[in-house]
C-alpha cells in the first residue's frame, strides 16, 4: 500500500508538473538551467510539495521561473500566484525603516521611546534603552515569543498592530538591550508600530505607497481584504510526513514580521532591487550605501552566521570554488507556507523560492531548495538537506510512547478482567504494602510521561503546547495522545487498586481466628452470656 501510495503521488506531481511549469519570459535556453531543473523536480516531488515556484535573477533580469503544482484551491501554480512569506517579511519591514532613516525622519542608535512613548516591556531600564538599530538587529534582548499569544493571532482590526505592541509589555527581556542576538518577531513588531507613528498611516498603507508600488508587486497583500482581492488561498501542513491542506487565518497585525502576501514575479522585483543599489527600473527605493549597510553583518549569530539590518550575511559552501561564497539571505514561513530570497552579490544572482506547505521539522530540506539552486549555478553540488532529525526523532518517541501505553493499557484492562472471571484467584496476591507502592509508582510514570509530553517537549523547543499543535501538528497531536494514554492509565490503575484493596480486606475478614469471631458475635449480643448445656 506504501508503495501504490507513493506512486499515485508520483504520478499526480508529474501530471501537475506537466500542467502548470509555467517557464517566464525571456527565460534562456533549457539546457543552460538544465541541472537546476532536474535537481528541483527530484526535490519537489521528494518534498510532496503541493504547489510551489523558484526564480533566478542575474542583474535585473529574471533568467529563469518555473511554477509547479497546485495552489489551496487545486488551481494551478503561476508566477502571479500569492503565497504567505513568514519572515521574509522582515527585510520589508527594515527597508521601510532605513527609507525614514534615510529622510532624516527616524535615527538608528535613538531608543524607540523617542518615537513610541508608549512602548513598555517588562523590564524599565531596557525600555529606556533599547533602540531602533537593535530592533532591527535583534539584539535588544527580547526573546522570542513565537511559542506565545503574541504572535499568529489572526487580529485584523485597524489598531491590531499597536494593541500586540502594547501586549509586549508583559515581556520580560533575557538579555541587556545590545548585548547578544536573539531572534523574536517582537522586534519588528515594534519596528512596525514605529513606522506608524512616524508616518501617521497604518504600517500596510505605508508599505504598499513606498515599497510595493515602486516595485510594481502587484500580487501581494497587506490586510485581509487585500489578501481575499489577490486570491491568497490556503496552504498546507506535513502531517506524518505528508501534506495536508490547512487554511490558516489572516493576520494584518503580523505583516511586519511574518503575514505579508506576494508572488513569486512581486518577489523578483524585490530581489533586483537588492542586486542593484535599490534601484528597480527607473525608480530609487534606498541609497546604495543603505543597500550595503542592510546587508552587512551588525551583530554574530550562533553557529558563525550574521546578521544585518533585516537580513542574515553568511557564506555558502559547496560551490565548486577555491573560497566560500558570500550570501545574503532570509528565509521566511508561517504554519503552512515557505519562503526564501538568497542574493549571492558577487555574482550579482538572486534565488527566489515559494512552497505552499511547511512545518518545522521538514524547515532544514525547504530552506535549503535556494542554497542547493546556488551551488549548482557555481558549479558545485547539491547537498539535499534532509528534514530536522531532533524534531523527527521526537515525533518517533512520541508515538513509540504512544503505542506502548497503549499497549499497557489494553494489557492492563485484560489483565483485570480474566482475574474478576477467574473462579480461583491466584495465589501469592501481593500485599498492602507492595499495591500501594507497585500503584503510586504507575502514578508517578504515568503523571511524569503526561506532563512531559503536553509541557516538557513544547518548553524544550522554547514554544507552548498550541503553538506546536500549530507548527507541528503530528508532533503536537501525538503528545496530546500521549498525555490523553498515560492519564487513562493511571486513572485505571487507581481503579483497579481499589479493588484489589477491598478484595485484600475481604479475604482477611475471611481468614480471621474463629475465636476472633466468637468473641465479636458476643459483643453483638449486647454481653447476653449463653450457658453450655447441661449433660443429663
Amino acid at each position: 500500500m506504501k508503495i501504490l501510495a507513493r506512486l499515485v503521488t508520483g504520478v499526480a506531481f508529474l501530471a501537475a508538473l506537466l500542467t502548470s511549469a509555467l517557464p517566464a519570459a525571456g527565460t534562456p535556453p533549457a539546457d543552460e538551467f538544465a541541472e537546476v531543473d532536474s535537481y528541483l523536480s527530484r526535490q519537489l516531488a521528494d518534498l510532496q510539495t503541493p504547489g510551489s515556484g523558484v526564480a533566478i535573477v542575474r542583474g535585473d533580469q529574471v533568467v529563469y521561473q518555473r511554477a509547479w503544482g497546485v495552489d489551496g484551491d487545486g488551481q494551478p501554480v503561476t508566477g502571479q500566484t500569492p503565497f504567505l512569506l513568514g519572515s521574509v517579511a522582515k527585510p520589508f519591514t527594515a527597508l521601510a525603516v532605513l527609507q525614514l532613516v534615510e529622510a532624516g525622519r527616524v535615527a538608528l542608535d535613538t531608543p524607540v521611546r523617542h518615537y513610541l512613548p508608549w512602548f513598555r516591556v517588562a523590564d524599565p531600564a531596557a525600555t529606556e534603552l533599547i533602540t531602533v538599530r537593535q530592533l532591527l538587529t535583534h539584539t535588544s534582548g527580547l526573546p522570542g515569543i513565537e511559542g506565545s499569544n503574541l504572535t499568529d493571532r489572526a487580529d485584523n482590526t485597524p489598531d491590531g498592530l499597536t494593541r500586540s505592541v502594547r501586549d509586549l509589555a508583559r515581556l520580560r527581556p533575557t538579555a541587556a538591550p545590545g548585548q547578544t542576538h536573539q531572534y523574536s518577531s517582537a522586534n519588528y513588531q515594534i519596528l512596525g508600530a514605529l513606522v506608524e507613528a512616524v508616518t501617521g498611516q497604518p504600517f500596510g498603507t505605508y508599505l504598499r505607497r513606498d515599497v510595493l508600488d515602486p516595485l510594481d508587486m502587484r500580487h501581494t497583500a497587506t490586510t485581509s481584504a487585500e489578501a481575499a482581492a489577490v486570491g491568497l488561498t490556503a496552504g498546507h501542513r506535513y502531517h506524518f510526513g505528508r501534506p495536508q491542506r490547512f487554511d490558516l487565518p489572516y493576520d494584518t497585525s503580523g505583516v511586519p514580521y511574518g503575514y505579508l502576501a506576494a508572488s513569486l514575479d512581486d518577489l523578483t522585483h524585490f530581489a533586483i532591487a537588492q542586486l542593484n543599489d535599490g534601484r528597480y527600473g527607473n525608480t530609487r527605493l534606498l541609497s546604495a550605501s543603505g543597500i550595503a549597510q542592510a546587508h552587512t553583518n551588525q551583530m554574530p549569530v550562533g553557529g558563525g552566521g550574521r546578521y544585518g539590518l533585516g537580513w542574515r550575511d553568511t557564506v555558502l559552501t559547496g560551490t565548486g570554488t577555491d573560497t566560500d561564497t558570500r550570501i545574503v539571505w532570509h528565509a521566511g514561513a508561517v504554519p503552512n507556507s515557505f519562503s526564501h530570497v538568497l542574493l549571492v552579490p558577487g555574482s550579482d544572482l538572486a534565488v527566489v523560492v515559494l512552497s505552499n506547505v511547511y512545518s518545522l521539522a521538514m524547515d532544514p530540506p525547504l530552506t535549503g531548495i535556494a542554497f542547493d539552486v546556488a551551488r549548482i549555478l557555481h558549479g558545485g553540488a547539491p547537498t539535499m538537506a534532509e528534514p530536522d532529525p531532533l524534531l523527527t526523532g521526537a515525533l518517533i518517541a512520541m508515538v513509540t510512547i504512544a503505542g506502548l501505553l497503549l499497549a499497557g493499557l489494553v494489557w492492563t484492562l485484560v489483565r483485570a478482567i480474566r482475574r474478576r472471571r477467574s473462579a480461583n484467584r491466584p495465589s501469592g496476591a501481593p500485599t498492602r504494602g507492595r499495591l500501594l507502592a507497585t500503584t503510586v509508582g504507575w502514578l508517578v510514570g504515568c503523571a511524569a510521561l503526561a506532563i512531559g509530553a503536553v509541557w516538557g517537549l513544547p518548553a524544550a523547543s522554547g514554544a507552548g503546547p498550541a503553538q506546536v499543535l500549530l507548527w507541528a501538528p503530528d508532533l503536537g497531536q501525538t503528545s496530546v495522545a500521549v498525555a490523553v494514554l498515560a492519564t487513562t492509565l493511571a486513572l485505571v490503575r487507581i481503579v483497579l487498586a481499589g479493588h484489589a484493596l477491598a478484595d485484600l480486606r475481604r479475604a482477611r475478614l475471611s481468614t480471621a481466628d474463629p475465636g476472633d469471631a466468637g468473641g465479636d458475635a458476643a459483643d453483638r449480643s449486647h454481653g447476653a452470656r449463653i450457658e453450655p448445656p447441661v449433660p443429663v
